[in-house]
């Protein structure tokens, strides 16, 4: 039994990591949002020639930056909650009351992902482009989405396994 919790553990550690980079390279996608919107900024009023650009490829990588940094923010508490109503109950109860709330986000993000691969494929099978200047095909910033709900589902589900590992130890300690 030892064994299969290290291996989870090692896996969890794994899938934690990846998170991590990920949401790095979120980080770095801001900055160079920043530098865009910045040199677009100088280019408008100090030159009076805007780019053409600018608007829609920042607009791609805010989706970048929000679904790849998405999977990272759930274990780290960047999520929106509700303490104060969860602060005064007891360990066990909010334990369990966790695992609900996970497995309902998580039933809410595996719709979302299903959705996002039919939207993904679409845009892909009709060549569906951006109807701006750039005129971009559309499938790879949507598999942003793909990725994004992917490892979130799969943050709620490691979620509920470190709870349930939690309950037990609870309820071994009682």
């Amino acid at each position: 039994m030892m064994n299969k919790n290290k291996g989870l553990t090692r896996i969890m550690d794994g899938i934690a990591s990846f998170d991590e980079k990920l949401a790095e390279i979120a980080g770095w996608i801001v900055v160079l949002m920043m530098l865009t919107i910045s040199y677009d900024v100088v280019m408008r009023y100090a030159f009076n020639s805007p780019t053409t650009w600018s608007f829609e490829v920042n607009r791609y990588m805010l989706i970048m930056v929000v679904f790849i940094g998405a999977a990272w923010t759930l274990p780290a508490g960047g999520h929106v909650t509700v303490d104060i109503a969860t602060e005064r109950i007891p360990e066990r109860k909010r334990i369990v009351l966790d695992i609900i709330t996970s497995f309902m986000a998580g039933t809410y993000v595996l719709i979302f992902l299903i959705q996002s691969v039919v939207f993904t494929y679409d845009a892909l099978e009709h060549n569906v482009r951006s109807t701006e200047y750039l005129a971009w095909p559309l499938w790879p910033i949507r598999a942003f989405l793909v990725v994004g709900a992917a490892l979130l589902f799969l943050e709620y589900i490691l979620r509920i396994v470190r709870n349930f590992s939690q309950l037990s130890q609870t309820h071994e300690e009682k």
